[in-house]
């Protein structure tokens, strides 16, 4: 009959209408979920360094290498001091915890230093975030020009970088990461509107800060 085909047709303009506001309601609850998984982490993280306690966090590696050659009386650490970082661009009002790897999982927390980085008074400091998920925390990175401020805090030691440059690159360039010699700070994030490529930002160290430990400014 004509009026039974009418109902079945508007039970499933209903069904399909509900379907969209489902769907709608999933992509406007996968980005809040993404958000609350930074915050949560990153509210942790910074009260830690903001009342440190000078304890390393896992990086990976294994906790006793073999030797092959005996260790100096005062070793020179290539490496990144295994501590979270705290990454300061007030330029961007960016004041963020830096994990140490750059998989999915690490970088649900927030920006994260590359493996392959050096110690900051050596070499390059590498850190990758995503720029429009996870707390996007570079989302602005685009907008730092030669001349503005960077600051990374590992330990009892902020280092202080001046950018001079900002470009973008293949995302299978690696040689960004690379480090060149000099110590200098390397951010990288993604295009958003083109994934085969990297936004990337450079600053060279200009200052490095001596913070005293907790224990003594307690007692100064």
């Amino acid at each position: 009959m004509p009026g039974g085909d009418c109902s079945g047709k508007k039970v499933l303009v209903r069904r399909f209408g509900l379907l969209l506001i489902i769907a709608g309601i999933a992509l406007l609850a996968i980005p809040l979920w993404q958000w609350a998984q930074s915050y949560n982490f990153q509210r942790r993280a910074l009260a830690e360094l903001d009342n440190p306690v000078m304890e390393p966090v896992e990086t990976g590696e294994n906790e006793e290498p073999l030797l092959q050659n005996p260790v100096p009386e005062n070793p020179v650490q290539e490496s990144l001091p295994p501590y979270l970082g705290l990454l300061e661009i007030y330029k961007l009002k960016v004041r963020v915890a830096v994990v140490h790897g750059v998989s999915k999982e690490d970088l649900k927390k927030g920006p994260g230093f590359y493996p392959q980085s050096s110690h900051p008074e050596l070499g390059n400091v590498s850190i990758a975030s995503h720029r429009a998920s996870h707390g996007s925390y570079f989302l602005h990175l685009d907008k730092l020009v030669p001349g503005d401020e960077i600051r990374l805090t590992l330990g009892n030691t902020t280092y202080r970088y001046e950018v001079y440059d900002n470009f973008i690159t293949d995302s299978r360039d690696w040689s960004v990461i690379a480090s060149t010699g000099k110590p200098e700070i390397t951010l990288t994030t993604c295009i958003i509107t083109d994934l085969s490529v990297r936004l990337i930002v450079k600053g060279e160290l200009v200052e490095i800060i001596r913070n005293k430990p907790p224990q003594e400014l307690e007692t100064t």
